[in-house]
Protein backbone atom coordinates (compact mmCIF):
# COMPACT_ATOMS: atom_id res chain seq x y z
CA UNK A 1 0.00 0.00 0.00
CA UNK A 2 2.44 2.52 0.59
CA UNK A 3 4.74 1.70 -2.62
CA UNK A 4 1.42 3.04 -4.27
CA UNK A 5 1.04 5.82 -2.45
CA UNK A 6 4.74 6.60 -3.39
CA UNK A 7 4.15 5.91 -6.96
CA UNK A 8 0.66 7.98 -6.83
CA UNK A 9 3.10 11.04 -5.48
CA UNK A 10 5.92 10.34 -8.26
CA UNK A 11 3.00 10.54 -10.58
CA UNK A 12 1.33 13.95 -9.03
CA UNK A 13 4.87 15.65 -9.09
CA UNK A 14 5.70 14.44 -12.58
CA UNK A 15 2.51 16.20 -13.62
CA UNK A 16 3.01 19.54 -11.90
CA UNK A 17 6.57 20.15 -13.27
CA UNK A 18 5.01 18.95 -16.61
CA UNK A 19 2.39 21.96 -16.30
CA UNK A 20 4.78 24.45 -15.37
CA UNK A 21 6.90 24.07 -18.79
CA UNK A 22 6.09 26.90 -20.43
CA UNK A 23 4.71 26.36 -23.85
CA UNK A 24 4.87 28.70 -26.82
CA UNK A 25 1.77 30.98 -27.19
CA UNK A 26 0.07 30.71 -30.26
CA UNK A 27 -1.49 34.51 -30.34
CA UNK A 28 2.14 35.69 -29.28
CA UNK A 29 3.49 33.34 -32.72
CA UNK A 30 0.89 35.50 -34.81
CA UNK A 31 1.48 39.12 -33.11
CA UNK A 32 5.21 38.85 -34.10
CA UNK A 33 4.24 36.92 -37.60
CA UNK A 34 2.23 39.92 -37.91
CA UNK A 35 4.57 42.51 -36.71
CA UNK A 36 8.02 41.28 -39.42
CA UNK A 37 4.95 42.08 -42.01
CA UNK A 38 4.25 45.55 -40.93
CA UNK A 39 8.06 46.49 -40.65
CA UNK A 40 8.62 45.18 -44.12
CA UNK A 41 5.60 47.02 -45.55
CA UNK A 42 7.23 50.03 -44.49
CA UNK A 43 10.19 49.25 -45.75
CA UNK A 44 8.69 48.87 -49.02
CA UNK A 45 6.82 51.94 -48.65
CA UNK A 46 9.42 53.99 -48.10
CA UNK A 47 11.40 52.61 -50.98
CA UNK A 48 8.39 53.24 -53.31
CA UNK A 49 7.86 56.95 -52.08
CA UNK A 50 11.97 57.69 -52.46
CA UNK A 51 11.65 56.47 -56.08
CA UNK A 52 8.54 57.77 -57.64
CA UNK A 53 8.22 61.47 -55.65
CA UNK A 54 8.77 64.37 -58.69
CA UNK A 55 8.20 68.06 -58.63
CA UNK A 56 6.87 69.53 -62.03
CA UNK A 57 6.34 73.02 -63.16
CA UNK A 58 4.24 74.21 -66.29
CA UNK A 59 5.78 76.75 -68.60
CA UNK A 60 3.69 79.31 -70.81
CA UNK A 61 4.04 77.25 -73.86
CA UNK A 62 1.92 74.54 -71.99
CA UNK A 63 4.93 72.32 -71.47
CA UNK A 64 4.94 70.99 -68.12
CA UNK A 65 9.19 69.28 -66.73
CA UNK A 66 9.11 67.30 -64.28
CA UNK A 67 11.62 66.14 -61.78
CA UNK A 68 11.63 62.79 -60.22
CA UNK A 69 14.10 62.17 -56.73
CA UNK A 70 16.62 60.38 -58.90
CA UNK A 71 17.49 63.46 -60.70
CA UNK A 72 16.00 62.27 -64.19
CA UNK A 73 14.06 65.78 -65.99
CA UNK A 74 11.18 64.59 -68.31
CA UNK A 75 9.33 67.03 -69.99
CA UNK A 76 5.62 66.88 -71.61
CA UNK A 77 3.31 68.50 -73.56
CA UNK A 78 -0.75 68.93 -72.82
CA UNK A 79 -2.39 66.09 -74.36
CA UNK A 80 -3.74 67.45 -78.36
CA UNK A 81 -2.46 67.54 -81.81
CA UNK A 82 0.95 67.57 -82.51
CA UNK A 83 2.00 69.44 -85.76
CA UNK A 84 5.76 69.45 -87.43
CA UNK A 85 6.46 72.47 -89.16
CA UNK A 86 9.64 72.61 -91.57
CA UNK A 87 10.83 76.24 -92.34
CA UNK A 88 13.59 77.26 -94.67
CA UNK A 89 15.23 78.35 -97.76
CA UNK A 90 18.54 77.48 -99.88
CA UNK A 91 19.93 80.87 -100.93
CA UNK A 92 18.92 83.04 -97.61
CA UNK A 93 17.03 86.31 -99.59
CA UNK A 94 18.78 84.78 -102.68
CA UNK A 95 15.87 82.45 -103.04
CA UNK A 96 12.55 80.91 -102.16
CA UNK A 97 11.50 80.29 -98.73
CA UNK A 98 9.37 77.97 -98.10
CA UNK A 99 7.26 77.16 -94.53
CA UNK A 100 5.47 73.35 -94.60
CA UNK A 101 3.09 72.33 -91.49
CA UNK A 102 1.86 68.56 -90.93
CA UNK A 103 -1.19 67.92 -91.14
CA UNK A 104 -2.73 71.48 -92.16
CA UNK A 105 -5.77 70.54 -90.85
CA UNK A 106 -6.35 69.24 -86.90
CA UNK A 107 -9.23 68.98 -84.68
CA UNK A 108 -10.43 71.81 -82.47
CA UNK A 109 -8.49 71.63 -78.84
CA UNK A 110 -4.34 71.74 -77.55
CA UNK A 111 -2.16 72.24 -80.48
CA UNK A 112 1.34 72.03 -79.84
CA UNK A 113 3.54 73.09 -83.24
CA UNK A 114 7.45 71.79 -83.73
CA UNK A 115 8.99 73.87 -85.77
CA UNK A 116 12.48 73.19 -87.55
CA UNK A 117 14.78 75.03 -89.36
CA UNK A 118 15.86 73.41 -92.39
CA UNK A 119 17.11 76.64 -93.76
CA UNK A 120 20.49 78.78 -94.03
CA UNK A 121 19.18 81.99 -91.86
CA UNK A 122 17.62 82.78 -88.94
CA UNK A 123 13.36 82.11 -89.31
CA UNK A 124 10.54 82.27 -87.19
CA UNK A 125 7.04 80.64 -87.28
CA UNK A 126 4.04 82.94 -85.79
CA UNK A 127 0.08 81.79 -86.07
CA UNK A 128 -2.44 84.30 -87.14
CA UNK A 129 -6.33 83.60 -86.61
CA UNK A 130 -7.36 84.90 -90.41
CA UNK A 131 -10.02 84.53 -93.13
CA UNK A 132 -7.96 86.14 -95.30
CA UNK A 133 -6.33 83.68 -97.90
CA UNK A 134 -2.95 82.78 -96.56
CA UNK A 135 -1.36 84.42 -99.30
CA UNK A 136 -3.22 87.76 -99.76
CA UNK A 137 -1.71 89.28 -96.40
CA UNK A 138 -1.40 92.43 -96.60
CA UNK A 139 2.32 93.31 -96.48
CA UNK A 140 2.11 97.01 -95.00
CA UNK A 141 3.90 96.29 -92.26
CA UNK A 142 8.10 97.24 -90.94
CA UNK A 143 9.59 96.96 -87.74
CA UNK A 144 9.54 95.23 -84.70
CA UNK A 145 6.82 94.52 -83.13
CA UNK A 146 5.06 95.52 -87.01
CA UNK A 147 3.23 98.59 -87.10
CA UNK A 148 1.95 99.99 -90.56
CA UNK A 149 4.34 102.09 -92.55
CA UNK A 150 3.44 104.50 -95.67
CA UNK A 151 7.13 103.02 -97.41
CA UNK A 152 9.27 99.87 -96.95
CA UNK A 153 7.32 97.34 -95.79
CA UNK A 154 8.38 94.36 -95.75
CA UNK A 155 6.33 92.80 -92.89
CA UNK A 156 2.33 91.77 -92.57
CA UNK A 157 0.31 92.31 -89.49
CA UNK A 158 0.43 90.57 -86.11
CA UNK A 159 -2.45 91.95 -84.87
CA UNK A 160 -3.79 88.71 -84.88
CA UNK A 161 -1.68 86.78 -83.28
CA UNK A 162 -2.07 83.78 -81.08
CA UNK A 163 1.04 81.90 -80.46
CA UNK A 164 4.83 82.10 -82.04
CA UNK A 165 8.01 80.47 -82.09
CA UNK A 166 9.35 83.70 -79.97
CA UNK A 167 12.58 85.24 -79.23
CA UNK A 168 15.35 84.56 -80.28
CA UNK A 169 14.62 83.78 -84.12
CA UNK A 170 15.62 80.12 -84.72
CA UNK A 171 19.08 79.11 -85.89
CA UNK A 172 19.65 76.95 -88.76
CA UNK A 173 19.23 73.96 -87.67
CA UNK A 174 17.54 74.10 -84.45
CA UNK A 175 13.97 73.13 -83.45
CA UNK A 176 11.89 74.84 -81.35
CA UNK A 177 8.10 73.77 -79.62
CA UNK A 178 5.53 75.69 -78.19
CA UNK A 179 1.53 74.71 -77.52
CA UNK A 180 -1.45 76.78 -77.98
CA UNK A 181 -3.99 75.38 -75.79
CA UNK A 182 -7.85 75.09 -76.99
CA UNK A 183 -7.55 76.27 -80.20
CA UNK A 184 -10.87 76.90 -81.68
CA UNK A 185 -13.00 75.81 -85.11
CA UNK A 186 -11.68 78.14 -88.00
CA UNK A 187 -9.15 79.35 -90.41
CA UNK A 188 -5.67 80.22 -89.45
CA UNK A 189 -2.29 81.70 -91.64
CA UNK A 190 1.49 80.29 -90.49
CA UNK A 191 3.32 82.87 -91.50
CA UNK A 192 7.97 83.70 -90.84
CA UNK A 193 7.47 87.56 -90.24
CA UNK A 194 10.88 87.90 -90.39
CA UNK A 195 11.44 91.11 -92.98
CA UNK A 196 10.85 89.93 -96.53
CA UNK A 197 10.14 86.48 -95.55
CA UNK A 198 6.22 86.55 -95.98
CA UNK A 199 6.64 87.90 -99.51
CA UNK A 200 9.18 85.05 -100.31
CA UNK A 201 7.06 82.33 -99.79
CA UNK A 202 7.44 81.50 -96.36
CA UNK A 203 3.29 80.76 -95.47
CA UNK A 204 0.69 78.20 -95.34
CA UNK A 205 -3.03 77.49 -94.97
CA UNK A 206 -3.93 75.99 -91.30
CA UNK A 207 -7.20 74.69 -90.38
CA UNK A 208 -8.72 73.48 -87.09
CA UNK A 209 -11.74 71.85 -87.71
Amino acid sequence: MQNDLSNLNDLNDLTDRTASVPRPAAGRRRLAALGVLAAGALVLGACSSGSSSSSATTSGSGKTTSTTSAGLTVTTVPKGTVVHVVVGDSKGLNGPMTLVPTPATVPAGNVTFVVKNTGTIDHEMVVLKTDTPYDKLPIADGGDPPAPVKTGADKVSEDANIGETGDPNLKPGTTRTFTIKDMKAGKYVLVCNIAKHYGMGMRAAFTVS
